[in-house]
């Protein structure tokens, strides 16, 4: 909304090709410039489109949409989590195939590990030592050992050249016995005619081993870089989505707020939209990094008992099995309290945020009367509580990270004791593939499949607190009754029309809030709403909004609308872009914008102009002050029908008669495009200057017609108008001294002018007796 922030950099995954896709070359500047200079604000690049808060919130909304009819056809319960599922179902299954693929090849590569073992345990070596086998060493029980496979080879190549085949000795003759305790058998007289012919077996046979051991080498080599190469990869398309579904969340959780009714609004407590927004969104972060890991887990853990079974038998079923019962069923256990203790320390923490977000806007009383030290004691309380439950929380994670540091070893322990009770030989291909593994089936059972189904819970926990919020009664929800219509030429020259509308805040009250309200307002013309304390003035304004929800009758709104609320209102930022709120800065229009609404002095008062951040950390502003810029946003909005909710009471009486005259009034700014204006005001001295003049009181219309024709009527209207002279000159920030009017609260002096209002009453309940 700043126009004058500094262009950002160019994002440099826009343009990135294949090549620096696949291997993040495109991050090399920025590491290089966060290397040299170190990283600031200025560093920060412009968005993707595809990580555009706006379309995002786009994509989920209408998701949310169609699960609301989805569930309202089907009569069921509807669940933020399957909108944000199909809004981001393409980048899951993606992410969910690159998991699968990642862990197959993680999985295979402890059996190329295995068998390139056994390679080298098969090389010949023709070289052979006479050695007695009591003085072996390590290096001589590996001569020996090749020793023996180079006699078995030699004899069955003298055996093959002599047409009786040998079987003394075979390739698993490793795995069946200890050659090492074998007696050396020395080569017979028979085979030296051929020996020549031995010689190319055994070139051809070390060959052949050297040559598969390079290929399972490269495979291993190849299929660990791709291993990695994928699960970068994977975790990062992870992290993204997990922020896309933040954002997304962030976007409809705004866009709710600005729809919720204001019923809705004033029984929701800010802490609790604090912590939705800073607490429970931020879950989404990590709550589906590992989310794939649910379904992975069961698969990858069929496969890999199914591997170790053949390469090393019934031992891998006891270790494969333990390894399951000492994770699953206990993480699964863990992940239900986890889920509840979530609960309870977003419970705990609305409680504190709503306590302190009370305490810092009534600071001032709290140290008027000297109450710092049992407000304190109240907000150390409600974090006490909050701690509680985060430490409970804290504990049980402390206690799942804690057993993973066991589950490899302990499972590869238990494997290898079920091999030796079983007479099972133990061997370096047999304990290395099944420490493989173990590893691989304890990162995904005993690590992601945990922290996926702790963080995953975390995260359901927090959509159902957002889902709850966006099961509020929205305004959306309450405009029955109320049509609007774009304003055309030529058509109907009635801007507003309400006939026989009975409407209420709340339904379950017998008293409705307006009764039988019957009013036309033609285009351009200025409607002046007055009455005492409570009348239900602001309540016409806020049915015309589509706030106030209708009972029965209809409302008909022929044109566009801008509002200025009663109590006015800023957000931090430059006066410049409160005045804009997003529309086009045309300097024409802003500068006669901010003359009619008497700004121009303050502009030059201001230390920055209207460049002045203001707000709750900007420049402070009297109560007229911001009475005058809310009246100015209302101002510069195009629209052809303005509410305005008195916006004169919170200024000084000739502040207030050049606001009339240059804005509201006859001869002013709206007057001239022709506008329609509905002034709820008491400045009764205004009323003149009115083309119609409404009377309200306990929710009906008493009275309604020109300045004239109430004049001339029977009600004593004179004294209406009666407004003791130390009134007019109220000071600029009075307007402090009363609160916002809903449909409760009104302006305070005509409340003592009585009489008048309380003939309206008689007369009125006889006309309504009568009928």
């Amino acid at each position: 909304m700043d126009s004058s922030a500094k262009p950002k950099r160019k994002n440099p995954r826009q343009n990135a090709n294949i090549i620096s896709q696949l291997i993040f070359a495109w991050a090399i500047p920025l590491l290089y410039r966060g290397s040299r200079s170190g990283l600031n604000t200025d560093d920060l690049t412009v968005c993707l489109k595809d990580d555009r808060s706006e379309q995002l919130g786009d994509r989920l909304e209408d998701q949310w949409f169609k699960e609301l009819e989805r569930s309202h056809r089907k009569k069921q319960k509807p669940h933020l989590r399957n909108a944000l599922f199909r809004c981001f179902l393409g980048p899951t299954i993606i992410n969910g195939l690159i998991c699968l693929i990642y862990i197959v090849i993680k999985t295979l590569i402890p059996a190329v590990l295995a068998q390139l073992l056994i390679q080298f345990q098969k090389a010949p070596v023709v070289e052979v030592r006479n050695v007695a086998v009591k003085d072996l060493s390590i290096s001589d029980s590996l001569n020996r050992t090749a020793r023996s496979i180079g006699n078995y080879v030699l004899s069955q190549a003298v055996a093959h050249s002599s047409g009786s085949p040998g079987d003394d000795y075979s390739p698993n003759s490793l795995d069946k016995g200890d050659p090492l305790k074998e007696p050396i058998q020395p080569v017979t007289a028979e085979a030296d005619h051929n020996a020549t012919m031995v010689r190319n077996v055994l070139d051809q046979t070390a060959e052949y081993v050297w040559n598969d051991a390079y290929s399972l080498g490269t495979v291993l080599v190849t299929a660990t870089l791709l291993g990695c190469f994928l699960l970068h990869h994977v975790d990062l398309r992870q992290r993204l989505m997990g922020a896309r579904m933040r954002i997304a969340c962030c976007s409809l959780i705004y866009r709710k707020t600005l729809r919720l009714s204001m019923k809705t609004a004033g029984q929701t407590p800010a802490g609790y939209l604090i912590n939705l927004l800073s607490n429970d969104v931020n879950r989404l972060d990590y709550g589906f990094i590992f989310m794939h890991w649910i379904w992975i887990m069961p698969l990858h853990a069929v496969l890999t008992c199914y591997l170790i079974w053949l390469n090393i038998g019934i031992p891998a079923l006891v270790g494969v099995i333990g390894l399951l019962l000492k994770t699953v069923p206990v993480q699964t256990a863990l992940s239900k309290v986890t889920s509840v203790l979530r609960m309870r320390i977003a419970e705990r923490t609305d409680e504190r945020v709503g306590i302190m977000n009370e305490l810092v806007q009534g600071i001032q009383v709290i140290k008027m009367y000297a109450w710092e030290k049992p407000f304190q004691a109240v907000v150390s309380e409600a974090r006490r509580r909050e701690i509680q439950q985060i430490r409970y929380a804290s504990y049980l994670r402390g206690f799942y990270l804690s057993t993973m540091v066991f589950t490899e070893r302990s499972t590869l322990y238990i494997t290898l004791a079920a091999a030796a009770l079983l007479g099972q030989p133990i061997t370096a291909d047999f304990v290395f593939s099944a420490a493989s593994y173990y590893n691989i089936l304890q990162l995904v059972a005993a690590i992601w499949y945990p922290l996926a189904v702790s963080f995953g819970a975390e995260a359901l926990v927090s959509l159902s607190r957002i889902q709850d919020f966006l099961m509020l009664e929205g305004r959306e929800e309450r405009t029955q009754g109320l049509t609007q219509k774009k304003d055309q030429e030529g058509g109907d020259s009635r801007a507003v029309t309400i006939k026989d509308i009975n409407a209420s805040w709340d339904n379950e009250k017998p008293q409705r809030t307006l009764q039988n309200i019957n009013l036309q307002i033609e285009k351009g013309q200025l409607c002046a709403v007055i009455g005492p304390v409570g009348a239900g003035k602001s309540s016409i304004l806020q049915l015309l909004l589509g706030e106030l929800p209708v009972i029965d009758g209809g409302v008909v709104v022929q044109g566009d609308l801008s509002y200025a609320s009663q109590e006015p209102w800023l957000f931090t930022g430059s006066v410049r872009n409160n005045i804009l709120f997003g529309e086009d800065y045309e300097r024409k229009r802003y500068q006669e914008v901010t003359r009619c609404c008497a700004l121009a002095t303050d502009f030059q008062q201001l230390p920055n102009g209207d460049k002045t951040i203001v707000g709750e950390r900007g420049a402070s502003l009297s109560g007229g002050q911001r009475a005058r810029i809310s009246l100015a946003r209302a101002v510069y909005k195009p629209a052809s029908i303005y509410l305005m909710d008195d916006p004169l009471s919170a200024v000084d009486a000739h502040v207030g008669r050049h606001l009339f005259d240059e804005v509201i009034g006859p001869r002013g700014r709206l007057a001239q495009l022709k506008a329609t204006r509905i002034l709820v005001t008491h400045q009764v001295h205004f009323l003149s200057e009115a083309d119609i003049i409404v009377i309200v009181d306990q929710g009906r219309i008493l009275r309604q017609g020109t300045y004239q024709e109430l004049i001339n009527s029977d009600l004593d209207f004179a004294k209406l108008l009666e407004r003791p002279k130390e009134e007019q000159e109220e000071p600029e920030n009075s307007r402090h001294q009363s609160s916002l009017e809903s449909d409760d609260e009104d302006i305070p002096f005509i409340d003592g002018e009585k009489d008048g209002y309380q003939q309206l009453r008689k007369q009125s309940s006889s006309i309504h007796g009568s009928k």
